[in-house]
């Protein structure tokens, strides 16, 4: 069994995935990061989209919108019990839309993971904006609080 050390390392490799896989625009890469019935769960959206073969086509779909995404995480702080895990990763975008708008996304994922297969796998992201504005940074800011993950 791996120490808490490690798995708490490959959990922020697992993030830094999910990541690159927003910035090569590989869906493959991208749905790697979820569990079989993984969740992903967007501002707006009535309910999460569950199941990772779900999950891609809507993700591939998406990006058309956004042909220039680049998408940064921090290190996050990571609960680890057992084969599940809570997580909260803080990010930033910078984004071109199809027609040539650019703003900044700033925002935190609140997440559950689990040992799927011997490896960490997000079995549920939920994405809260903290900002959304001209890059700047002059547009309006949202309050976050999630609470304490320990």
């Amino acid at each position: 069994m791996p120490s808490e050390v490690e798995d708490k390392l490959e959990i922020q490799q697992l993030a830094q995935t999910y990541a690159d896989g927003v910035m090569q625009r590989d869906v493959d890469i991208w749905g790697s990061t979820f569990a079989e019935d993984g969740e992903w769960s967007l501002p707006g959206m009535e309910k999460p989209l569950k199941g990772r073969e779900t999950l891609k086509p809507f993700w591939s779909k998406v990006m058309v919108g956004y042909p220039y995404v680049l998408h940064w995480v921090q290190p996050g702080i990571i609960k680890v019990t057992g084969d599940k895990a809570t997580a909260r990763f803080y990010v930033q975008e910078n984004i071109r839309d199809a027609q040539g708008g650019e703003n900044r996304v700033a925002g935190v994922y609140d997440d559950e993971l689990v040992r799927e297969n011997g490896h960490w796998k997000f079995a549920s992201r939920k994405f809260a904006v903290l900002y959304r504005g001209p890059t700047d940074l002059s547009g309006n800011f949202a309050a976050y609080s999630g609470g304490a993950i320990f």
